[in-house]
């Protein structure tokens, strides 16, 4: 997860300007009481790895069997697996090691048609490196297709989780002890009303529960937690998002259709294994090869049907298949892809990725499996001395590498159609600032990503501190200069410098303690505020 630090003022100013869509966005239980653990024995909480239960958890989950937890996509969209710890079975956070069964998370798959901006399809599923016992955690009971439909309005629905219990957006009040929460299920023509991106359809991704009058709600820190049908224990829903304000009076809290996710559910909690999308690493300019392994955790053979290269990357070559086509894989058995590319120039983004197609109890599937790549140079450690980096981070470059100024690094002298571009990898967690000086021509622009996320490009001539906090065991930063094929202005420089680890106060020292701080907001855009907007503490 991502967040860009803003003053007060900047904060609040961007965040009306936001459209009405994205503010209604957020994370949010409100009016709850205290659940009993017998009652939520497949309850799961998300928490950070290297953190405890009371100070890591950010969102809520459901144990759905097998090696399996079910969440909402936008918990774990811009983390690894090897970010987060589920912990199954708890109620109570500060009786972790008491309560619940804490294990790492293997992998990650999120819905490939989930949409960011709109929260479409928010769902994900966690694979866990074993099965739990029945001594653990009991499996929750999942909507089938028929579920939604047969579920009348105003039927009581209860969720649950250790969110927020304060409504205000802002004022977020922790609880270590799982709270429920009672809510009528609400009609979808009344849900497409209050938010108009949700479709009148019953057979729909999303689905409101709430009531119109002020209170009852889950809210922030509730995201990815279950909802379900009270009469029967069965879950129908993820918590997804709602108003600012939670429990507003006339709004309501959307939540992601089981019935209507039914099918994608199945297919990725049935024991086939594979890494939907992963930053594979850095790549000096020559070939690339990749090896895509897909492995079979079930009781039930899975018959190989075929790979094909997919449009994400249609410029490869399979060097060795393990799998046979129409040989069973059988359970506890991998078998391998190994694809290579040829890029003997290109430097920046690239992307090796497979479609893979195969059979499993009479049912046929195709899966997409996506390796990121940057092709850099790695430069020389005095560059890391330049920025005060002392902590195993490594830089690097393209062709144009960065250099030394001072206090700092600026980018390289280029010419017109070329970029320089400077990542620094291996940041650990935490808030860091840093002086950026941008001096060039207003179409010539400077791009920052985000562990390969995009947050903003701004050009021009500018001279701002920046904030960035990094929630990632490891990080990555990319400055990415490029120039246009016109006139040259200013330096055709950016500057870098004065990067530390810590909030830069408004007296210039560096405050390591963590908190807000003051300083121009130079990268700003709607992704960068998104992920504060949404229902995660």
């Amino acid at each position: 997860m991502i967040r860009i630090l803003a003053t007060p003022m900047i904060g609040a100013a961007a965040l009306l300007s936001l459209p009405a869509q994205a503010q209604d966005i957020t994370p949010r239980i409100i009016d709850g009481v205290e659940a009993s653990q017998s009652d939520w024995p497949y309850m799961t909480a998300l928490v950070s790895k290297g953190q405890s239960a009371t100070d890591g958890q950010f969102c809520g989950g459901s144990y759905i069997g097998d090696r399996y937890v079910l969440t909402a996509a936008h918990c774990v969209e811009q983390i690894t697996a090897g970010d987060i710890d589920v912990i199954v079975g708890i109620n109570d956070l500060k009786k972790e090691g008491a309560e619940g069964s804490r294990l790492s998370v293997s992998k990650i798959y999120l819905h490939h048609e989930y949409t960011a901006n709109s929260l479409e399809n928010d769902v994900a599923i966690l694979e866990l490196p074993r099965k739990l016992s029945a001594n653990e955690a009991i499996p929750v009971e999942l909507a089938n297709v028929n579920t939604r439909g047969e579920t009348y309005v105003g039927a009581p629905l209860t969720v649950a989780g250790w969110g927020s219990t304060t409504p205000e957006y802002g004022n977020h009040t922790a609880t270590d002890q799982l709270l429920e929460v009672t809510v009528p299920m609400v009609s979808q023509s009344e849900c497409a009303t209050a938010f108009p991106w949700v479709l009148n359809d019953e057979n729909s991704a999303k689905f409101c529960a709430g009531t119109n009058t002020e209170g009852y709600d889950s809210c922030r820190g509730d995201s990815g937690g279950p909802l379900v049908v009270e009469s029967t224990g069965i879950q129908l829903g993820i918590v997804s998002y709602g108003s600012l304000r939670c429990g507003e009076q006339g709004s309501y809290g959307v939540y992601s259709n089981i019935s209507y996710l039914n099918n994608w559910i199945e297919q990725h909690s049935s024991g086939f294994s594979y890494v939907r999308e992963e930053f594979a690493g850095y790549r000096t300019p020559g070939s690339l090869e990749h090896d895509f392994v897909f492995q079979n955790f079930s009781n039930d053979a899975v018959v190989y049907k075929g790979v094909a290269r997919n449009w994400l990357s249609s410029d490869f070559t399979i060097v060795a298949n393990s799998c046979r086509e129409d040989t069973p894989l059988s359970s506890g058995s991998q078998c391998v892809v190994r694809v290579s590319k040829n890029n003997p120039h290109d430097y920046g983004e690239t992307t090796l990725s497979v479609d893979f197609s195969y059979e499993q109890n009479g049912k046929r599937y195709t899966v997409d499996s996506i390796a990121h790549f940057e092709v850099a140079d790695e430069l020389h450690e005095s560059l890391a001395d330049a920025l005060s980096l002392s902590n195993g981070e490594t830089l690097y470059s393209n062709e144009h590498p960065w250099q030394v100024t001072s206090n700092g690094l600026r980018s390289a002298p280029i010419n017109d159609n070329e970029r320089s571009t400077l990542i620094i990898d291996g940041l650990a967690p935490g808030i860091y600032s840093f002086d950026a000086r941008i001096s060039t021509e207003f179409v010539d622009y400077v791009y920052l990503y985000i562990n390969g996320q995009i947050i903003d490009g701004i050009g021009g001539e500018h001279n701002f501190n920046q904030q960035i906090q990094l929630f990632n065991e490891s990080n990555r930063i990319k400055f990415d200069y490029v120039k246009d094929g016109s006139i040259s202005e200013g330096d055709d420089a950016v500057y870098i410098t004065n990067f530390r680890k810590g909030v830069k106060t408004s007296s210039g020292s560096t405050n390591t303690s963590g908190g807000g701080g003051g300083g121009s907001l130079g990268w700003l855009s709607l992704l960068a505020l998104l992920p504060l907007l949404r229902r995660r503490q």
